[in-house]
């Protein structure tokens, strides 16, 4: 009986605990989020201005992210039927990206040697094929019919023809 009580103690005193933590951990974080959206911080609509001096086109998505350790809003643009990500500066509020400027360094290939790298690896028949951008670094996304009926799928750097991931389908 007595192991029991102390038990229900120990218990008691680690959710205590946990509570505790757990508000020092919200008005902490709570009051993190209002110095950044206070007077001094960034709107959405300023975000929005500034991305579109970058990329001129139409926005798609806002939301809040963390870019190379910076609080910032990543603005998602549409032009020209591709989208591109404007990482702007929550604190500075200032572009921390040109998406346009990184695609013409980073894009040497074109879908067509992509393309045609795949089907080296994989006879058959590129029934999809398109650029795709992931942090920064651009991929050529290749589904290939095979001669046998299954799929292949290819991620083709754009950089330098390098294939990051062939899977084959069933």
């Amino acid at each position: 009986m007595l192991k029991k009580r102390w038990m229900i103690g120990i218990l008691a005193g680690c959710l205590a605990a946990g509570g505790f933590s757990y508000n020092a951990f919200a008005k902490e974080n709570n009051e993190h989020t209002q110095s950044v959206s206070g007077t001094g911080g960034l709107t959405e609509q300023e975000a929005e201005s500034i991305a579109k001096t970058v990329v001129d086109g139409t926005v798609d998505d806002i939301d809040r992210d963390i870019y190379n350790g910076k609080e910032a809003y990543e603005v998602e643009i549409e032009k020209d039927g591709e989208d591109y990500d404007v990482y702007v500066d929550i604190k500075t509020k200032q572009a921390l990206n040109d998406p346009l400027k990184e695609k013409k360094e980073q894009v040497v290939l074109t879908k067509e040697e992509a393309e045609q790298i795949a089907l080296k690896q994989t006879a058959g028949t590129v029934t999809e094929s398109k650029l795709d951008e992931d942090d920064g670094a651009y991929i050529y996304e290749i589904e290939v019919q095979t001669k046998q009926g299954t799929e292949a799928e290819f991620d083709i750097s754009a950089k330098d023809g390098r294939i990051i991931k062939q899977e084959l389908d069933d």
